[in-house]
């Protein structure tokens, strides 16, 4: 849902939402928003039913949940998910660099964390519009922002495509299915830095909004950092998994392959922040292998697991980006106080 809002409000005028516009201009711009809705909504229902049918099939299985606790295992997700929480802002802040704008790596840490806590806000325009504000304070403009956010949600999406390809078992995606988005992942990963500034220039003239050239070789940066920030995620949550599940090696790519699906379905649906759409397609895709309840209790424990250290990470990211940015205050760097962030 985060991409179709950001595509909107990147084609958008940097001052102004509406210019009056032609009747059926407006009349394009209603049935957009429907159809965008109608899609989100389709997406929660699919899930939903898919849900229902596994949730009749395994019927038998709700009498208790099985889960093994193996507390050797969590330490170690523990840093590799903070390890993604942290690479996920330093990816965004070359994102920024990339258009020719600044940000201490404190900065970037704290304003990202602090705009990513909104996103359990419906809709997740707020995640969007605070990051936006919170920036503009940072010196960075509107137009830049967006750009980035909308490069770093389609790069994420991209790697989320690309780990689906790799490790959703055929009996959930047939394999024309998955290597064909597979093949459009790594197509789009790859030509994306050199694609971006000639996106900017037409932007540009379409739109008449000046949107500054990006380096190819500093977005590249980003997109790797995002892509690492993709990996370490998945090795927290087959480390969380290996804490409570009974898991073999032949396990190991349906948690991660079932963990991106639900990914990119939380990211195309409308609730907030993926809540109850990627819980449901975890169940779904897990509950052959390790029954409903089992599968069911798991997607409840790795969101309440994702949600507990985002909250960790965010305390740490707000004291460091206040330390980090306190010299360059009392310097000629920057005019603007860390503390209004």
């Amino acid at each position: 849902m985060q991409f179709l809002i950001l595509l909107h409000g990147l084609s958008l005028p940097e001052r102004s939402y509406d210019r009056g516009g032609t009747t059926l201009t407006l009349v394009t711009q209603v049935l957009r928003r429907r159809l965008k809705t109608l899609f989100q909504w389709a997406v929660v229902a699919v899930t939903a039913m898919v849900l229902v049918r596994i949730a009749v099939q395994h019927g038998g299985e709700l009498s208790g949940v099985s889960l093994s606790f193996n507390f050797f295992w969590l330490p170690h997700a523990a840093v590799a998910c903070s390890v993604a929480n942290l690479l996920l802002p330093l990816g965004w802040r070359r994102l920024i660099v990339a258009f020719g704008s600044t940000i201490t790596t404190g900065q970037a840490v704290r304003l990202w964390s602090l705009a990513q806590a909104a996103r359990y806000v419906p809709t997740g325009l707020l995640a969007v519009t605070s990051r936006l504000q919170l920036a503009a304070k940072a010196g960075i403009s509107k137009t830049v922002t967006m750009s980035s956010i909308a490069i770093e949600t389609a790069v994420l999406f991209a790697w989320a495509l690309l780990t689906c390809a790799l490790f959703v078992p055929s009996s959930t995606f047939p394999s024309l299915t998955r290597w064909s988005s597979g093949a459009a992942a790594v197509i789009g990963l790859a030509t994306l830095p050199w694609l971006v500034p000639a996106a900017s220039t037409r932007l540009s003239k379409l739109k008449k909004i000046s949107v500054p050239r990006t380096q190819p070789r500093v977005l590249c940066e980003g997109i790797a950092l995002l892509g690492l920030s993709v990996f370490a995620r998945a090795l927290s949550t087959v480390c969380l998994a290996a804490g409570y599940l009974e898991l073999s090696s032949s396990d190991l790519p349906l948690i991660v392959g079932a963990t991106y699906a639900a990914v990119i379905a939380g990211m195309i649906g409308v609730t907030p922040a993926g809540l109850g759409v990627r819980e449901g397609v975890i169940t779904v895709i897990l509950a052959g292998k390790f029954g409903l309840t089992d599968a069911a209790a798991f997607a409840l424990i790795s969101r309440a697991w994702e949600f507990t250290l985002e909250m960790l990470f965010l305390v740490a990211a707000s004291w460091w980006g206040r330390q980090r940015t306190a010299p360059t205050q009392s310097g000629m760097d920057s005019q603007i106080s860390d503390g209004k962030l």
